[in-house]
């Protein structure tokens, strides 16, 4: 007995070449399955932002599946005034930090899923290389640890700039506000990251 074709799930046409902004005109005007696209270019990079907001990778997940959320319901409110990326990114940050000032009583522990494992750190491994992989996995541990205690908007300012490599440009536009206020506030940050890491002189 021949088993039945498997089913394929078509995704909803799309030219790959259409701007975001074309695309969230197709959806406002009824085509609200083409969401799945703009799912798609932006899940890496939401999910990137919660995790270094977090060190939580479930928690990242469940922030970025809430952000997409918010930007669906939300997205009759945006009127082509910027970008949809500028847009987008300012629903993620705030919804970021509104979560982690929310959790101010938490402690946030760092994750161990950077620790090495059996297989990378073994017996038959040269003591030199193990050596270096645990220096190497305290170090970033503690670099993690003095990101995660500074407050969520000198964080965030540290992940853009330090981690994702924005301009003061681009960050003032992300959050709305001017270069000379990131630069200052990103100054704060950095000063009191290095206080934090200053025991790690002489390892690094």
């Amino acid at each position: 007995m021949t088993q039945p074709a498997e089913k394929i799930q078509v995704r909803p046409e799309a030219d790959q070449n259409q701007s975001d902004e074309v695309i969230v005109l197709r959806i406002k005007a009824g085509e609200g399955e083409l969401f799945v696209h703009l799912y798609d270019r932006y899940y890496a990079k939401v999910f990137r932002l919660a995790f270094g907001m977090t060190a939580e990778r479930e928690q990242a997940d469940d922030l970025a599946q809430d952000i997409f959320l918010r930007v669906y319901r939300q997205i009759d409110g945006f009127r082509m005034d910027s970008t949809f990326a500028t847009w987008f990114y300012r629903i993620a940050f705030n919804h970021c930090l509104t979560y982690l000032r929310r959790q101010r009583w938490r402690r946030l522990m760092v994750t161990t899923s950077d620790l090495p494992n059996e297989h990378e750190v073994g017996d038959d491994q040269p003591t030199n290389l193990a050596d270096a992989s645990l220096l190497k996995q305290e170090i970033q541990s503690e670099v993690r640890r003095a990101l995660l205690s500074l407050k969520p908007k000198a964080r965030l300012l540290v992940f853009l700039k330090d981690i994702e490599g924005l301009s003061y440009d681009e960050i003032a536009e992300q959050l709305d506000c001017s270069p000379g206020t990131v630069a200052s506030g990103l100054s704060r940050a950095r000063h009191l990251l290095a206080r934090k890491l200053a025991p790690l002189k002489g390892k690094i």
